[in-house]
């Protein structure tokens, strides 16, 4: 006889606790009745011939009004109730979602330099991370007025002013263990649920929040536990925008973890393919920067391998090509290649002069005057690129 779900929720918790990043295979029934799983306003998800449990839409009604009146733990109470009543009932992934915002909204922090409780965090990230084409975007721009310049100034910031306006909040909800409460649950729903579900209206929603978690923990500097979230959420194939994200911040916390060739390849996946275009994520110029950076931290150091450098002027090539094709690339963006291409130059000088005065002081004047020779040639191609990057 198969486990009840109850069990086997449990199990799953388990596995959490002990840091294994899969769980049980997908066996979501959802309400018994014919037909496939369907999603109804209202009533959440069913199928035809299925019955309503008054039960368990009467909890669902208390529970999102507590929510609505900002009474998290109440919320979280009743959520609790439900997944341990009715797991495979029709309100039950309608729980799940409620619980983690609420877990997030409960442990705000309200410090200075945080962004505004006014505002939901997740809708504070979905502000900021939606793609431009985004419906809710495209209706918040159309408003105009002090709302478009609202929107265009926190979308104007660079991700690391971002993440730092995150991380008041995030510290908290960490330290108070609600953050990993919030993991928790969107395992299950990546795991348990979401791959039984063709339903648009969760997907959407569970890969979304998911994909909040792990900015958050991000943010907290939980960089191993990012990463784990982020391989659950990338193997249920996110919709392209949140992919994006997501490739994004498990790159940052590789390279945070001092992964560097992990995170190279990570990068370099999202800037060459990952099926994304442009208009799905920001991130494409930005995941090609730091493969450069990481390709070049890859290395033990000039003077041992140049192949790494040389690697990176190769993918400096790759952005001479790719500012040709996309016009609109970031001021700031711009100048941090010019920045680095001059950087990996000047290892490739300092190579040369290095050896150049390695064999002057044993003596050997032609092969130290070929490699001051050579640091000249350098110079010149350093010189020559940045003026072309810089016009085109």
């Amino acid at each position: 006889m198969r486990p009840r779900v109850p069990a086997l929720l449990a199990v799953f918790g388990l596995l959490c606790v002990l840091g294994c990043s899969t769980g049980p295979d997908p066996m979501y029934e959802g309400p018994a009745g014919k037909g496939t799983l369907v999603y109804k306003p209202g009533v959440g998800i069913t199928r035809d011939g299925a019955q309503t449990d008054s039960s368990e839409q009467a909890t669902w009604t208390a529970a999102d009004k507590a929510f609505r009146e900002g009474r998290w733990d109440e919320c979280i109470t009743l959520c609790t109730q439900m997944t341990l009543l009715w797991p495979e009932g029709s309100r039950i992934v309608d729980a799940l979602l409620m619980r983690v915002r609420s877990n997030l909204e409960a442990g705000r922090s309200g410090a200075e330099g945080a962004f505004s409780r006014a505002v939901p965090i997740n809708q504070w990230m979905m502000l900021y991370l939606a793609p431009d084409h985004d419906p809710r975007i495209v209706a918040l721009f159309a408003k105009g007025g002090e709302t478009r310049e609202t929107l265009t100034t926190l979308r104007s910031l660079t991700v690391q002013s971002f993440i730092d306006r995150l991380a008041p909040d995030a510290d908290t909800l960490y330290n108070q263990g609600r953050l990993n409460a919030a993991q928790y649950d969107v395992n299950i729903l990546t795991t348990y649920y979401l791959p039984t579900l063709q339903l648009r209206e969760y997907r959407q929603q569970v890969t979304e929040l998911a994909r909040d978690v792990c900015w958050l923990m991000y943010a907290s500097r939980e960089f191993s536990q990012t990463i784990e979230i982020c391989e659950d959420l990338l193997a249920v194939n996110p919709p392209p925008g949140i992919k994006g994200d997501t490739l994004f911040i498990m790159g940052s916390a590789q390279r945070r973890n001092g992964a560097a060739p992990i995170a190279a390849q990570t990068f370099g996946w999202l800037y060459r393919g990952a099926g994304l275009r442009d208009t799905d994520t920001r991130w494409r110029p930005f995941a090609l920067l730091w493969q450069i950076h990481q390709t070049m931290a890859t290395s033990k150091g000039f003077i041992y391998d140049l192949t790494y450098y040389e690697r990176a002027l190769e993918l400096i090539g790759e952005y001479e090509i790719y500012r040709v094709e996309n016009t609109n690339i970031p001021k700031g963006l711009h100048e941090e290649f010019l920045l680095l291409a001059t950087q990996i130059y000047d290892v490739m000088i300092r190579r040369e002069l290095n050896a150049a005065d390695t064999y002057s002081r044993v003596g050997e004047r032609k092969a130290a005057a070929y490699h001051e020779a050579m640091a000249l040639e350098w110079e010149q191609l350093r010189d020559k690129r940045i003026a072309s990057l810089g016009s085109q």
